[in-house]
């Protein structure tokens, strides 16, 4: 009968090469488009066209943000060539008040983290002897947990119990747009798109949250729908 030892060294073996082998056809696999779930409100009026505008910027927007935060200058660059290519004209800020349309952006950011666990503690892939660095777990001399704990990080593992780690947080991203007449200052239309992903803040999306959030202006039907704009090709 194997050693119990040589029987986890392969089991261990086996469940990294599952883990490599995983990470390699998901490098390959880069995203060809981004994916956005989109509603729209209010009917832009018939006829009318979409004419001059100007950005229109809330006290609050104006008010330092915080660190890492979106500047309302990025958000404004990021929806300008979908406003342009749907026939708005861009007035200069002294010219503001001429404008037939008011445009106010919008972005929220939900980052939520996520915890991994580990069933196998340092023995399987994610262990002190997988693809973590050691020092991002803790754990017993023994393998089943019959001696005293040994600490390694902020997690714990008992033997046959769980550790855990953290994994890449998941991101929702939500922009908004609002046409207002700047005359009556009725709402003209809203639309909102948001984009989920894993990882970091990516601000190299929302040029593509703006343009699926006006996707199909001025006749957007109502009612939430998910729209894919395709990456321009060499794009990260």
């Amino acid at each position: 009968m194997a050693h119990p030892g040589i029987l986890r060294s392969v089991l261990r073996w086996f469940m990294l090469l599952g883990v490599v082998c995983g990470v390699v056809w998901l490098s390959g696999c880069a995203a060809t488009s981004v994916t956005s779930q989109v509603q729209s409100f209010g009917q832009w009026p018939p006829g009318r066209q979409p004419g001059t505008f100007a950005f229109d910027v809330l006290p609050s927007q104006q008010a330092p943000q915080q660190p890492g935060a979106v500047s309302q200058d990025k958000l404004q660059a990021a929806a300008l060539p979908t406003l342009k290519a749907l026939g708005f004209t861009l007035l200069p800020t002294d010219q503001a008040e001429r404008a037939d349309v008011l445009v106010q952006l919008g972005l929220s950011v939900r980052v939520e983290p996520r915890l991994r666990y580990e069933p196998y503690g340092p023995f399987g892939p994610f262990g002190p002897w997988g693809l973590f660095p050691p020092g991002a777990y803790a754990y017993p001399h023994g393998p089943y947990g019959r001696s005293p704990s040994h600490w390694r990080g902020g997690s714990v593992w008992w033997g046959p119990g769980w550790a855990a780690s953290m994994e890449p947080p998941w991101v929702t991203l939500r922009v908004s747009v609002i046409l207002r007449d700047r005359h009556t200052s009725q709402v003209l239309h809203e639309t909102h798109a948001s984009h989920d992903r894993l990882g970091a803040v990516d601000e190299s999306v929302l040029p593509y949250l703006f343009q699926a959030a006006l996707q199909d202006f001025p006749d957007a039907p109502s009612g939430p729908r998910v729209i894919d704009i395709p990456l321009p090709q060499g794009a990260p």
